[in-house]
């Protein structure tokens, strides 16, 4: 007997199989909203802190406000396809990968998940350091002998978000509506403090130093060096933007395509306008009121607490983080489901076993003197990934499928999907020949990718071979 009303719309559903019409309930304010409070998180007040190491808040401001928002229209159209077929994201990639082939996307999608869901375990620990300093006297995060207490605090984090994450979708989206409210107090307050302090002017004026701002990563001969540049902004925030993998696990529960890609377009964007904004004030004004520019210092745990903020704003913080990486389990739990379609394992144990893996992930961190060259590092190899992956699937979808993608997406086997043994291997050879070709421009040749960006030239070859390849035989 087929399930009916909210007994359809409460299930979880794994990743290749299709959500039906009933259970389709996300209108665009709610996506809206739920992107706005995915996006509200301590990490995008970190990368708007780096912006302002390119050159001050102008130059900060033309990638929040311009660059970020065309960087966000190719991940929407995925929001646009999922919602179109009632797909997840890793559904969206059988089509150009194949059946099987979209295993290897999913390993990819497992990176994203569990990537994101490390760093921001990280970044919400700090707040709950801040909160064991208040309460128990504890070192906070960057005070000496900080490490060890650290790693109490990403127990409780990692515990806390495993419950909610459990939970499922509909408790994800009445959590992002709470952390959404809260959050923007927050800001608001913030803002108001850093502009009555000093006057706008005074740090629109600031600029970083002449010889740009640098960030190691690694030690000896494994180390890494980056200089701040536009071009690397700008491939950091591709990567940044475009690892919001999870747009389809939620846009597939919308009520049509507009909701599922103009929703999350317009909360991500706000969200991003204004949390990188903050961002970037705030690390301006601690450094022109202390004279020196420190961003390993400009998390919104440290940062709020020098402008004199209690534990109130820690547990704000630590709410609309916990929310966030709800998604990112749920997110990774149905990458598992599709690596192991015909697996018996249910979604909730999936979700569990998410959880438990970000843990010692989220430890890594504490083993980097310097966590602005980790940062750097973490979100340049997610670009080398997603870059590629992504650009392949609308490609494949707009200008070989012609938008005709069908329900064979959703088969085990067999279909128009299967390919040879179910690999379409032109896809998956371009894939990852995108991913060396962007690791040969950002790490053989530096200074072409400070001038230039690996991202964007990685875009054109990848989706010029994969065209010439597969969709001239169309």
């Amino acid at each position: 007997m087929p399930e009916k009303g909210m007994s359809v719309i409460g299930k979880e559903y794994r990743a290749a199989e299709k959500v039906p019409e009933k259970a389709r309930n996300f209108s665009l304010l709610d996506q809206a909203i739920l992107w706005f409070g995915a996006a509200s998180l301590p990490a995008a007040w970190y990368y708007g802190a780096l912006m302002a190491g390119f050159a001050g808040l102008p130059g900060a401001f033309l990638l929040i406000f311009v660059f970020s928002t065309v960087i966000f229209i190719p991940w929407a159209l995925i929001g646009y396809i999922a919602a179109k077929k009632g797909a997840s994201s890793m559904a969206l990639v059988r089509p150009a990968f194949g059946i099987k082939g979209s295993k290897l996307p999913s390993i990819f999608y497992l990176i994203f998940g569990f990537g994101w869901g490390a760093v921001n375990v990280f970044l919400a620990a700090i707040a709950m350091s801040f909160i064991f300093s208040i309460w128990l006297g504890w070192p906070a995060f960057l005070q000496p002998g900080y490490q060890p207490y650290m790693i109490a605090s990403i127990l409780v984090i990692c515990f806390l978000q495993g419950i909610f994450a459990v939970a499922g979708h509909k408790i994800i989206r009445w959590m992002e509506w709470i952390a959404v409210i809260s959050l923007i107090a927050l800001g608001i307050y913030q803002t108001y403090i850093v502009l009555s302090s000093w006057g706008f002017s005074s740090l629109l004026n600031w600029r970083p130093p002449l010889e740009g701002l640098k960030a190691t990563f690694g030690s000896g001969v494994f180390s890494i060096t980056y200089t701040i540049t536009f071009a690397l902004l700008i491939d950091l925030l591709i990567a940044y933007n475009w690892t919001w993998e999870f747009i389809g696990d939620f846009s597939r529960f919308a009520k049509n395509s507009r909701a599922g890609s103009l929703g999350p377009f317009i909360g991500a964007n706000l969200a991003q306008y204004w949390w990188f904004f903050v961002g970037a004030l705030g690390v301006v004004f601690l450094t022109v009121s202390t004279g020196a520019y420190n961003p390993a210092a400009s998390d919104p745990s440290s940062t709020t607490t020098k402008l004199g903020f209690g534990w109130i704003a820690y547990i704000v913080i630590l709410a609309a983080t916990i929310a966030t990486n709800a998604g990112n389990i749920y997110a990774s739990a149905l990458g598992m489901s599709n690596i192991k379609p015909n697996h018996k394992a249910k979604i909730r144990t999936l979700l569990l076993i998410s959880a438990f893996v970000i843990l010692p992930l989220s430890l890594i961190p504490l083993l980097s003197p310097n966590f602005v060259g980790f940062y750097i590092f973490f979100l340049d190899f997610l670009g080398a990934i997603v870059v590629p992956l992504w650009t392949l699937t609308l490609i494949d979808y707009f200008f070989v499928k012609k938008k005709n993608y069908t329900d064979d997406i959703f088969k085990d086997k067999g279909g128009a999907y299967w390919y040879k043994n179910g690999w379409n291997m032109p896809a998956i050879a371009t894939l990852v020949l995108g991913t060396v070709i962007y690791w040969i421009i950002a790490y053989g040749f530096p200074k072409l990718r400070e001038k230039y960006t690996a991202a964007i030239p990685t875009m054109i070859i990848i989706s010029i071979i994969y065209y010439l390849w597969v969709g001239k035989k169309k």
